[in-house]
């Protein structure tokens, strides 16, 4: 049975004594306050975890920086005084590592805050999730059992979404250059493309929540994105402000000397607590969405938890 069917004809859940007074973003801010040092460890962790597939998008990046330079030459040439590339120019090669490196770094930063990247994001994910429900998490503990017990899928999904960004570019690029009815293919490009990365909303929150298989696991996490359209396009738009905003803030709306500060107070804060309050954001609202559309009846296994006084490992129970 699957576990997104929804029945309206049930009873509400009725109100738990020991249930916090406040909901939603107020709920949201009162957490995120009380784990505000925790997160900062979470995010810590998770960069130092990260790094093997951070070099990986970094280094395949490099289609993006290669299709910049090949569509504006000229462009980035007369940033440096010059009519053309001219790679014996030194200024010029100073541009046009600054602009590859800063490419790579953009599209590395945006992968892993839409999509993922694979076995420490869903590390990071489990103890936000454990945040997101109000319980206790042994940080470094619960991030590598949690590594390890969603290695595989992770890394599976990691894989399917560097192909992926390949053919959503390519074919974006294809359908652009065309002439003719066949160029506005690139729109349902767009849109495949859109959907594909609401439904990452959910990927990783239901993949360390229950045992699903890959296919379940895709199918869901479409069927949730779908069903909360209007809260995952809130969302999708938080983490966008927070990353392609600010970035449109400092490059067009600052002076060079304020751009430099920018650039340093923002990389920073990825390395202590962008990227955890992010992933809290999407784990937060992927939490109340699963509690409004999950099937309670559904015979599906939620993930045990290691219980670090019995040492055991304990089933958790399904909303």
């Amino acid at each position: 049975m699957g576990i997104f069917m929804r029945n309206y004809n049930k009873p509400g859940k009725g109100v738990d004594e020991n249930a916090p007074g406040s909901e939603g973003v107020v709920l949201f801010f009162e957490i995120y306050i009380r784990k505000f040092w925790k997160l900062i460890q979470v995010n810590l962790l998770f960069c130092l975890a990260n790094i093997p597939a951070a070099l990986i998008i970094f280094f395949l990046a490099g289609v993006f920086s290669n299709a910049v330079f090949a569509s504006f030459p000229t462009e980035v040439a007369g940033i440096a005084g010059l009519s053309g590339p001219d790679f014996t120019n030194p200024d010029y090669l100073i541009i046009y590592r600054a602009i590859d490196i800063g490419i790579r770094a953009a599209v590395t930063i945006l992968f892993t805050v839409f999509w993922g990247s694979g076995p420490a994001y869903a590390a990071m994910h489990y103890v936000l999730r454990n945040y997101s429900r109000e319980e206790h998490s042994f940080i470094l503990s619960d991030f590598w059992d949690a590594l390890k017990d969603n290695f595989k899928q992770s890394l599976a999904v990691f894989v399917i979404d560097l192909i992926f960004m390949f053919l959503f570019f390519y074919g974006a690029f294809f359908y652009s250059s065309r002439d003719g009815i066949i160029q506005y293919a690139k729109y349902l490009v767009y849109c495949l493309f859109a959907f594909y990365t609401i439904s990452h909303l959910f990927i990783y929150p239901l993949m360390v929540r229950y045992r699903l298989k890959f296919t379940q696991l895709l199918r869901n996490s479409a069927l949730f994105a779908i069903a909360s359209l209007p809260y995952s396009i809130l969302v999708i738009l938080i983490l966008a402000a927070l990353t392609l905003g600010l970035w449109y803030v400092g490059f067009f709306m600052m002076s060079t000397a304020a751009l430099t500060s920018f650039l340093a107070i923002y990389v920073v804060a990825m390395l202590v607590l962008l990227n955890s309050t992010l992933g809290f954001i999407v784990s937060f609202n992927a939490e109340r969405q699963i509690r409004r559309h999950i099937d309670e009846k559904a015979q599906i296994e939620e993930k045990a938890v290691f219980d670090k006084n019995s040492k055991m490992e304990n089933p958790r129970k399904l909303y």
